[in-house]
């Protein structure tokens, strides 16, 4: 599925991050980056046969970029990027030695129910960066949903005081309960033009103000 390293010099937090997410996205793998260039990525993906490569960005100690990057040696392009309030590891929602899914299966995105349609767009973008299956939620449960589609794994977009999160599902560790990372998204952006803001989606700025800070983000 992807490749997941770090930016140059991570913390212990932000490692322990791409290890957390190895461990929800499917035969996935999570690498040190050492002194290797976004093209010596782009190369050890394709080697790998990953779709996707995403590297996590730091700032003071904590992730707070993700940026999904297409893995394509004709047509290999930056796919969009989150920026983070903040994340909650596996650990710290009381789930230790989680193994990796080292065998192919579909990774799912939803929603949870009663979200508004900044969250349904939100599923659908981060279905396409990850290489994922958006479905809608509908009135199905998580569990029925992974069994339609014959997966152990889900992301599903939830209500977060500040925005909107994402959290990760693992049945075959836990039936009821999501095992982590959770994942605070403060603005998503595609680069196909689509983007949101959780202070423009509250009316906390202007939109003058809003375009300014996204290309300050880039």
């Amino acid at each position: 599925m992807m490749l997941i390293t770090t930016s140059h010099r991570p913390t212990r937090r932000t490692r322990s991050f791409g290890h957390d997410l190895e461990k929800v996205f499917p035969n996935s793998l999570y690498l040190t980056r050492g002194k290797k260039t976004i093209q010596d990525l782009l190369m050890e993906a394709y080697d790998r046969n990953y779709e996707r490569l995403l590297i996590i960005n730091v700032w003071k100690g904590n992730p707070l970029k993700m940026t999904f990057i297409k893995v394509d040696p004709n047509d290999w392009g930056y796919l969009g990027y989150l920026y983070l309030h903040g994340i909650k590891l596996q650990r710290e929602m009381g789930h230790r030695d989680i193994r990796p899914l080292r065998e192919e299966m579909p990774f799912v995105v939803t929603t949870a129910k009663r979200v508004g349609l900044d969250h349904v767009a939100f599923a659908q973008a981060f279905a396409e960066l990850t290489g994922g299956t958006f479905v809608p939620r509908n009135e199905l449960s998580l569990q029925g949903i992974s069994n339609k589609y014959n997966t152990d794994v889900l992301g599903v977009i939830e209500r977060h005081p500040r925005g909107m999160a994402v959290n990760f599902y693992r049945f075959d560790v836990d039936k009821e309960n999501p095992v982590g990372p959770l994942i605070s998204v403060k603005i998503w952006i595609m680069e196909d033009g689509r983007r949101w803001d959780y202070k423009e989606a509250l009316g906390l700025k202007k939109e003058d103000e809003s375009l300014e800070d996204s290309l300050s983000l880039e």
